[in-house]
């Protein structure tokens, strides 16, 4: 299962449905909004972009997240904390803590996997220290890292209004 996921997170993918105005729905908490585009990959539809808005966060807040029967990895563009896990600190590949937005990439989370037959928790995260603040900077940003397709200029992906109803 690690090398399926390893190979799928290097392959290109293709985001389908860019170019339409998004469709919101709840998210995990009443707090958030979650809109799923499909990805493709070497002609077959395969996983899925979910980008997680809060419309009514004062300040700019999301994630990226690409799902695969579980998250692969995920940008978490917050002002949360997240501690690490021990032997990923002790063994120097994180932080003990990430404080504001973090990258839970699949290369440092790979490790965790236990053979079950989803990808595992995403438990560690570097600090995202890119230039990018704008929403699309960070979403073109990741879309590079995860070896997603560039998206014309055009494109309509783009964050909940403040106040959004469902």
């Amino acid at each position: 299962m690690v090398a399926a996921i390893t190979a799928y997170a290097a392959a290109r993918k293709r985001i389908l449905g860019y170019d339409s105005a998004p469709t919101w729905a709840l998210g995990f908490n009443p707090r958030e909004v979650v809109m799923k585009y499909p990805l493709e990959v070497g002609g077959e539809l395969m996983g899925q972009l979910w980008i997680v808005g809060f419309p009514h966060a004062k300040d700019i807040k999301f994630r990226l997240q690409i799902v695969l029967d579980g998250p692969i990895c995920r940008l978490d563009y917050t002002d949360e904390t997240h501690p690490n896990s021990i032997d990923g600190y002790t063994n120097g590949f994180v932080p003990m803590i990430v404080v504001g937005p973090h990258y839970h990439s699949w290369p440092i989370n790979q490790r965790f996997f236990r053979g079950a037959t989803k990808p595992p928790k995403l438990h560690d995260a570097l600090p995202y220290m890119e230039p990018g603040r704008t929403f699309d900077a960070v979403l073109r940003w990741f879309c590079t890292d995860t070896n997603i397709d560039s998206l014309p200029g055009s494109h309509l992906i783009g964050l909940p209004g403040p106040g959004l109803l469902l």
